[in-house]
């Protein structure tokens, strides 16, 4: 999993490097344990560091007015070779340097002949930046501007819109934008085949993102609905686990008139456990990001809506401490289907045997976590909320044939 942005000035006299150092800060729910920023004045300068964005510190000589950043679980990102740097979100099948040389003599030649899932940004030696996006679309890539002054390549709306960007559309699958000091120009170079990831739908993209055509918030509210359609339980109050669950919690309580409230508060920076590098995170990861409310669910039945269920360490710890506030009762619901095989493309989805839902049934499962019940929404329920281009490998093992 990885964020990646590129910003572009028309004016030389311009400094972006706080911009792609704040877009990437929008953009670390894609992915924390490694970050980095390449800029470009008359030569290229870089910085990184192991962790996430908002920990890099920005000397004040680094200046530049075109450059990129990375966001994610990849070290060695930003690429720097001898004829330009490279972010990429997903997976490349070849050598990097040489598809680095190849972009700088004919990018249309190279993103054809690129195989791949990935979204990418080549920022040239010579001043040039290139964005693209796979013919299968299973990665995002947006495109948005600043005024007449920046043109910015983000993987969400959200590292545009933070840096006070204006969203202008998302790259077509298979599609190039070509930015230089002049203008912004397309082209199509690969049949768009459409198979928009679905765990960057229901768990990876920010709430307040636009990915795929779609806004996340919408989405996850329609999941919640669709959730309280195929599994009504009786109950005092609904909470999600924040922030990516709240809409599904929202749309959850709708449906059914159960009252909707917030279980959690937030304790420091925001921890994705699914991204989570370190085992310690990995079991103890929502307590210290999130500490529940006790008044919310002393002496209540609670429904618990998450968005995902990997290896069922946190949502045990998260169950347990409902219990131990009063819960009187806890029923999970999961807003995605199971998750029961690996992701080959670059989404942090473990191996089969560490997936809880691939090897345990739903009543052991509940009683591994503690919970009364636990439902999964339904793959029928999913595509009606979000359509059938869609890859959901990790949840059926049947995968697009693109590598």
């Amino acid at each position: 999993m990885s964020g990646i942005i590129g910003v572009y000035a028309y004016d030389k006299n311009w400094n972006i490097s706080k911009f792609v150092y704040y877009g990437l800060v929008g953009l670390q729910n894609r992915g924390y344990s490694y970050s980095g920023i390449t800029i470009l004045k008359d030569s290229f300068k870089s910085l990184s560091k192991d962790s996430a964005p908002e920990d890099l510190e920005i000397p004040p000589d680094f200046e530049g007015w075109s450059g990129i950043g990375y966001t994610g679980t990849k070290i060695g990102y930003p690429i720097i070779t001898d004829y330009g740097a490279m972010v990429i979100d997903g997976v490349i099948k070849g050598d990097i340097n040489e598809l680095a040389k190849e972009l700088y003599k004919d990018p249309e030649k190279a993103l054809t002949n690129a195989k791949g899932v990935f979204s990418l940004i080549f920022l040239s030696k010579d001043g040039r930046m290139v964005g693209y996006r796979d013919s299968y679309g299973i990665k995002p890539l947006e495109i948005g501007g600043f005024g007449f002054d920046l043109a910015i390549l983000s993987s969400e709306t959200s590292g545009i819109s933070v840096i006070g960007g204006e969203f202008r559309r998302e790259l077509k699958p298979g599609e190039i934008a070509f930015i230089d000091n002049y203008e912004i120009s397309y082209s199509q170079v690969s049949e768009s085949k459409h198979y928009y990831c679905a765990i960057d739908l229901i768990y990876q993209s920010r709430i307040d993102s636009f990915v795929f055509n779609k806004y996340i918030y919408e989405v996850r509210v329609k999941v919640g609905e669709q959730l309280a359609e195929e599994r009504k339980i009786d109950a005092d109050v609904v909470i999600g686990v924040p922030d990516t669950a709240l809409p599904f919690a929202i749309g959850y309580s709708r449906k059914t008139d159960i009252p909707f409230d917030l279980g959690f508060t937030r304790t420091g920076s925001p921890i994705r456990t699914m991204l989570a590098s370190d085992d310690f995170l990995k079991v103890i990861g929502v307590q210290l990001k999130l500490n529940p409310i006790k008044s919310v669910v002393k002496g209540k039945r609670v429904i618990l809506i998450d968005d995902s269920m990997v290896t069922g360490r946190t949502l045990k710890n998260t169950v347990f401490s409902l219990r131990s506030l009063g819960a009187k009762e806890v029923h999970v619901l999961i807003g995605s289907p199971k998750l029961i095989s690996r992701c080959p493309y670059g989404m942090e989805v473990p191996e089969e045997k560490d997936l809880i839902a691939a090897n345990l049934s739903d009543e052991e499962i509940a009683k591994v976590i503690g919970a009364d019940s636990i439902y999964w929404l339904s793959l029928e329920g999913l595509r009606k909320v979000l359509g059938n281009n869609l890859c959901l490998g990790c949840m059926t093992k049947s995968y697009p044939k693109v590598i």
